[in-house]
């Protein structure tokens, strides 16, 4: 009984987190100086020292910050947790535990990404970035091939994190010859990957939910 109050909570500081980052990053963009181009703007614009129009970025990249301090904080009970879904096999249970333990790794990176500015540590956030992709990216997979193999949840389930990666990797793509589709990709894979995590929330939230009304 624990354990299930434990998950229930891990669930919905997980959904509180995704919901604040939704906002604040919206907030950041509607604050930007200058206004902020969804096309053609990347989306760490947001956390930029200086916006480009010249003028001080303090309250976009306050937002952009603590949007992503919040949100790396509140998924950690979600990484803890999430795994406890998937027992059916040895295979199962492995890929949850790895993709957990990657997800876990992301935290760090994803505070950096805010940390980093832009404009002033390019090399240094674009590196940071680069592994909160991968990591991301790799525990979303780990998660999805794990919801298929498992006949107690749907297939489809498993299916976002094949379509996340190939727009990942578009939007990489698009980067080196449209940048204004690149920036506007980007953001899908941004606002996508943490939207993912309510999929395993419900899919936990669920299944707590079925076994205490048996």
């Amino acid at each position: 009984m624990k354990i299930r109050s434990i998950g229930r909570l891990a669930c919905l500081v997980a959904i509180f987190g995704v919901g604040q980052f939704l906002l604040l990053t919206f907030l950041a963009a509607f604050f930007y100086p200058g206004g902020y181009e969804y096309f053609g703007y990347y989306f760490s614009d947001l956390g930029a020292v200086t916006a480009r129009n010249g003028e001080s970025n303090l309250i976009s990249r306050s937002l952009f910050s603590v949007a992503l301090t919040i949100i790396a904080l509140s998924l950690i009970p979600f990484w803890f947790v999430i795994h406890r879904l998937f027992r059916e096999s040895t295979v199962e249970r492995v890929l949850s535990r790895l993709g957990s333990a990657l997800g876990l790794l992301s935290s760090p990176f994803t505070i950096g990404v805010g940390f980093f500015p832009i404009d002033t540590q390019l090399e240094t956030h674009f590196i940071v970035t680069l592994i909160l992709v991968l990591l991301f990216a790799l525990a979303s997979l780990l998660y999805s091939v794990a919801i298929i193999l498992n006949q107690d949840y749907p297939n489809y389930l498993g299916l976002v994190s094949f379509i996340l990666l190939a727009i990942s990797v578009a939007s990489f793509a698009a980067a080196l010859s449209d940048p204004s589709l690149g920036a506007f990709l980007q953001k899908i894979v941004a606002y996508g990957y943490f939207l993912w995590t309510l999929i395993p929330t419900y899919l936990f939230w669920s299944s707590v939910k079925s076994s205490t009304s048996r």
